[in-house]
C-alpha cells in the first residue's frame, strides 16, 4: 500500500490541467520515484529486523559468555579448593611417609641392635646346653636327655633365625655405590659357595657381564643366594645354572639366574619374597629369609626381582638394576664354567 504523501501528490497530479502526454509522462515518473521508495522502504525495514534479530543475537551470546563466564569462576573456585587440599593432602602425606621412615629406620635399628646383642646370650645357652648333652647324656632318664635336646635345637635354630634377621637388616647398612665387575663378583660367589658346588655336583655357566655402579656386598648376597637356592633346591638331576644379563631399553640391566631345580609355582610371585616364607621342601635347611633379602637389594637398587617357570623344568629368576655408570662387555664370548 503506497504512503499516503505519494496517494495525496498522485491525486494533486491527476488534477492538473495539462495535456494528456505530460500527465502520462510525470505518472511515469511518479510510479518510478514510488517504486524506488518503496525499494528502499522495504531495505529500511528489513534492515531494522535485521539489526533487532542482531541484537538479540548479541544480548544472548552475551548472557551466554556472561554464564560461561560465571561456570568457568565457580570452576576455578572448586579448582583452587581442590589444589588447596591437594597441597595440604601432600604435606600430610610428606609428613607421614617421613614418620613412616623414620619409625622404619628406628625398627631396623631395633631388630639389628636386639639381634646383635641377642646373639651373645643366646650363644652362652647353646654353650651351655652343648655341655649338659655332652656330660649327662644318657646318665639321666631319657625325658631329660628328650629335654636337652629340646634346648640344643631350639638354640641352633634361634641362631639361625637371629643370623638371617642381622642379614636383612644388614643390606641397606652399606650405602656407598662402587663400580663393580660382575665378573669378578661371580668368581667371589663361586669361591664362597665352592663346596656347596662340589657336593652337589652343580655346573655353573655364566655370560659376559657388565660394570655397574652398585652396592657391592648386597649385590654379592643377592646373587649367592639365589644361586645357593638353586643348588638347595635341585631336582635329581645334576644342577645345571646359567647367569646371564642384558640391557634393556629403559636404560636398565635385566639379570637372570636359570636352573633345571624342582622349581616354584608362579601363583607365589608375592609371597615367595616374603621374610620368614619356605615354599620349597621343608626338609631341607634354611628359614625362607634368602628370597626376602634379594627383593630388599633390588629394591635399595631401585629395580625389582621375579621368577618365572622354566617349560622344560626349573625357575628363571629375573632382577633389574638401573643403568648408571656402565661399560659394556663383549657378549660375544663363551659362558665361564664353574663346577664340574
Amino acid at each position: 500500500m503506497s504512503h499516503p504523501v505519494f496517494q495525496n501528490f498522485k491525486a494533486q497530479l491527476i488534477a492538473l490541467e495539462i495535456s494528456s502526454e505530460q500527465k502520462t509522462h510525470l505518472l511515469r515518473q511518479f510510479k518510478q520515484v514510488e517504486k524506488e521508495y518503496d525499494k528502499s522502504e522495504f531495505i529500511n525495514n528489513r534492515m531494522l529486523k535485521d539489526k533487532e534479530i542482531s541484537i538479540s543475537i548479541l544480548n544472548a551470546t552475551v548472557e551466554e559468555l556472561q554464564a560461561q563466564q560465571n561456570a568457568i569462576e565457580m570452576q576455578n573456585e572448586t579448582l583452587e579448593k581442590q589444589r588447596l587440599l591437594s597441597e595440604k593432602q601432600a604435606k600430610m602425606l610428606e609428613s607421614n611417609l617421613h614418620a613412616l621412615e623414620m619409625s622404619y629406620t628406628e625398627m631396623e635399628q631395633f631388630a639389628y641392635i636386639a639381634s646383635h646383642d641377642l646373639k651373645s646370650p643366646l650363644r652362652s645357652i647353646g654353650s651351655y646346653a652343648q655341655l649338659l648333652k655332652r656330660k649327662y647324656r644318657g646318665k639321666l632318664d631319657g625325658t631329660a636327655d628328650e629335654f636337652i635336646d629340646f634346648i640344643v635345637n631350639g638354640a641352633q635354630h634361634m641362631n639361625e633365625i637371629i643370623t638371617d634377621l642381622l642379614e636383612y637388616a644388614r643390606v641397606d647398612r652399606e650405602k656407598e655405590m662402587t663400580r663393580t665387575d660382575f665378573n669378578r663378583l661371580m668368581e667371589l660367589i663361586c669361591i664362597n659357595l665352592h663346596e656347596a658346588i662340589q657336593t652337589s655336583g652343580a655346573k655353573i655357566t655364566v655370560d659376559k657381564l657388565p660394570i655397574l655402579m652398585v652396592q657391592k656386598a648386597a649385590t654379592v648376597q643377592l646373587l649367592q643366594n639365589l644361586i645357593e637356592n638353586a643348588i638347595k633346591f635341585r631336582s635329581d638331576a645334576q644342577p645345571n645354572i646359567h647367569i646371564s644379563a642384558k640391557a634393556l631399553d629403559n636404560e636398565k640391566w635385566e639379570f637372570s639366574v636359570t636352573d633345571n631345580g624342582i622349581g616354584i609355582d608362579e601363583n607365589y610371585q608375592q609371597k615367595a619374597f616374603q621374610p620368614f616364607q619356605r615354599l620349597g621342601q621343608r626338609n631341607l635347611p634354611g628359614l625362607g629369609m634368602g628370597l626376602a633379602i634379594c627383593k630388599k637389594v633390588a629394591k635399595l637398587h631401585k629395580g625389582d626381582i621375579w621368577y618365572r617357570s622354566n617349560k622344560v623344568g626349573g625357575t628363571t629368576f629375573c632382577f633389574t638394576i638401573p643403568q648408571r655408570e656402565v661399560t659394556l662387555l663383549n657378549t660375544e664370548v663363551l659362558p665361564v664354567r664353574y663346577g664340574t
